[in-house]
């Protein structure tokens, strides 16, 4: 009588990196997808059905990060799997201590109050970036307006896009429109025209917009960053680092903040607690000196 078969011997860690986590119940894993910002292809959805309806139970979940995840995939089966979701185009996603897939608003042209092409710029920032190893994950958002509907000050950085406002008085009728329109009562008309209270200006260009006569220009555009922003146990927000930064400078940003991060991060620590021990005053000399 020959002996059975050894168990597997299962590289878990290998496989969470690569977008495989193991489920609670150890005999099951769930698939997690790559999708920059959120954004799939509706040719791409019914063979995500298929595959979790083959290898899975037929559910699908969307993350919290705008990914989609297919559970309920026994170890056995997640080779075969993953080889059909990649012959979709479909790619997995980073897990564990990496960079991970960048998330983002609908952004230009979609959103009527929005001020960038947001999902561009998250998939730039994913093509180069996504995946890296690091001492611990990082997660970057790209937001279109100060609404920050991605949750800029959530993230290791904070990508949001803002316009300062400028009047060209001579264009002014005087009608009062940008006055009653700003939420933020940054405006008030003194002698006919809007004077602009810029301690109360988010930056939010509704002003702008709304003119009738384009009084109101878009003097600086640009994305204002947020760096050292977490959630989870011990929740921690952005601090501003930068404002009316393009996108090219956001790239250089980014490796920046990355080479800083896998100099003097510890292992499993934080990108915001780094900054933090190390100081802001020095970080921002180290990551804006090229700016």
């Amino acid at each position: 009588m020959t002996a059975p078969d050894p168990a597997p011997h299962i590289d878990y860690a290998a496989l969470k990196s690569g977008g495989i986590i193991m489920q609670k119940d150890e005999d099951f894993f769930a698939i997690r997808l790559r999708l920059p910002g959120g954004s799939i292809s509706a040719n791409l959805l019914p063979r995500i059905a298929e595959v979790a309806k083959k290898y899975g139970r037929g559910e699908v979940r969307l993350t919290a990060r705008q990914g989609v995840e297919i559970p309920w995939v026994r170890f056995g089966e997640i080779d075969a799997a993953r080889k059909e979701l990649a012959e979709a185009g479909l790619t997995l996603g980073p897990c564990g201590p990496r960079f991970r897939t960048v998330t983002a608003c609908p952004g230009l042209p979609v959103c009527r109050k929005a001020l960038a092409d947001s999902q561009s710029f998250a998939q730039q920032i994913d093509r180069k970036f996504s995946g890296m190893l690091l001492p611990q994950k990082f997660k970057v958002t790209v937001s279109a307006c100060p609404n920050a509907c991605s949750k800029p000050l959530e993230n290791e950085l904070g990508f949001c896009a803002a316009a300062e406002p400028r009047l060209e008085a001579e264009a002014c009728m005087g009608c009062d429109l940008c006055v009653d329109i700003c939420k933020e009562k940054a405006l008030s008309l003194q002698n006919g025209k809007p004077l602009l209270d810029k301690s109360r200006c988010v930056l939010c260009a509704n002003c702008v917009d709304c003119c009738p006569t384009d009084a109101w220009k878009a003097e600086r555009m640009g994305y204002a960053v947020y760096a050292g922003g977490k959630m989870g146990r011990h929740p921690e927000l952005g601090e501003k680092i930068a404002d009316f930064v393009d996108e090219e400078q956001g790239m250089g940003m980014i490796q920046r903040c990355l080479d800083f991060y896998r100099q003097h991060g510890k292992k499993r620590e934080r990108f915001g607690d780094v900054i933090r021990r190390i100081g802001l005053k020095e970080f921002k000399a180290l990551v804006l000196q090229e700016r």
